[in-house]
């Protein structure tokens, strides 16, 4: 069985942790765009790249096509690599890609002529979240009748396309893959504090994600200032990713006087993330919905949880789904509750252990790569 996977310029590690398992199962081939926002060298399936030199000399040889799909389409840059992927699409059995996006358009648009079984996997939970954004409620159109099988990453994803009218039958829950060998337990990386200006010493409170207003990335310097005020001073606050409210943190941190605390690690490499988590004393994601957004999953709250990294999250979309009972929930936007969170959990040894057992055994239980990877094989081989 051939299965191609199509994720725009999204193709990454961690989101093909499921599929590596069955790299010797079955004939799994991704294709790789020239722009693709992350390193894939350590992707251990079978790649294809395009280039947009080969699709511009395929769209010249089928003018009336490219001027169709290109021209004469409501929205720009509709399509992902369309005439490229006609090269390899007659020879799939299945066709996997994501939400709704390019990717997805250009595959229903191609499923007819090829005839391959379309696979579409599901973050969003807000129901008619494309009533917000008319190109991809024109996309959504036109795909969702085409897909045979929706995979919502969680059970809350599922009841979204519930209300949106998808039967039961056209879905199966499987939750997102973490290596568990790779995020595991294990001694703190000293030469990488180090490399990051972290005392050894110190008490680690990691973020990672985009630095963007609904993750609530201001609450970390108002948590700052609380433990400051209280008199605690032997913390880092480390902060992974690149976001459009990097500078806002900075001039609220110097106002705040609570610059000392922060670390920024700006881009870490997958690769990396394992001993970021292993770092940390405490991970903290403190999200908060807005009308068109609830965390869809947290992914780095999967891989906190399997790292034994105790989790301080809020009640925001699919995280209480995701963390159940081994993590620390918050309202969203708490900052108050926030610290107190964090001070009990530097405070209280025991109760920190009990959080990262909890954890490591939950990430066993529903995040496990090779089960996600063999409910996929049972997904496949049904449809």
């Amino acid at each position: 069985m051939k299965i191609g996977i199509v994720l725009d310029n999204k193709v990454n590690k961690w989101a093909l942790q499921r599929f590596e398992p069955l790299a010797d199962k079955y004939d799994i081939t991704v294709f790789v765009g020239r722009r693709n926002d992350f390193d894939v060298s350590s992707i251990e399936l079978k790649k294809i790249f395009l280039s947009h030199g080969k699709e511009t000399v395929l769209a010249l040889k089928n003018p009336s096509t490219a001027y169709k799909r290109i021209v004469r389409t409501p929205y720009k840059r509709m399509d992902y690599y369309y005439f490229s992927l006609q090269q390899y699409l007659g020879e799939m059995d299945i066709v996997y890609s994501c939400d709704i996006t390019r990717s997805a358009y250009t595959l229903a648009c191609l499923k007819e002529k090829y005839n391959y079984k379309l696979i579409l996997s599901w973050w969003e939970n807000i129901p008619y979240r494309a009533a917000f954004d008319k190109k991809m409620d024109y996309i959504k159109q036109f795909v969702m009748d085409k897909v045979d099988l929706f995979l919502p990453y969680t059970n809350t994803a599922k009841k979204a396309l519930q209300i949106e009218g998808v039967a039961d039958e056209m879905m199966s829950v499987i939750y997102p893959g973490v290596d568990l060998e790779r995020f595991m337990p294990g001694e703190k990386p000293i030469e990488l504090m180090a490399k990051f200006n972290i005392p050894a010493s110190s008490f680690v409170i990691l973020y990672i994600g985009k630095l963007v207003s609904w993750k609530g990335v201001h609450n970390l310097i108002y948590m700052a200032k609380i433990l400051q005020r209280k008199g605690i001073k032997d913390f880092t606050i480390a902060v992974v990713g690149k976001g459009a409210q990097k500078e806002t943190m900075k001039k609220i941190m110097k106002d705040s006087a609570t610059e000392e605390y922060f670390r920024f690690l700006d881009f870490v490499s997958y690769d990396e993330i394992p001993d970021v988590h292993r770092m940390a004393d405490v991970m903290v994601l403190p999200s908060y919905p807005v009308m068109y957004w609830q965390e869809q999953f947290g992914m780095v709250l999967a891989e906190a949880l399997a790292s034994g990294t105790p989790v301080i999250s809020t009640m925001s979309g699919s995280i209480p789904e995701v963390v159940g009972d081994a993590a620390e929930l918050i309202p969203s936007g708490d900052y108050i509750a926030l610290a107190d969170s964090v001070i009990r959990l530097k405070d209280e040894s025991a109760y920190r252990e009990d959080l990262a057992k909890k954890g490591r055994d939950r990430a066993k239980e529903m995040f496990d790569s090779n089960i996600a990877a063999h409910k996929f094989m049972d997904v496949i081989k049904e449809i």
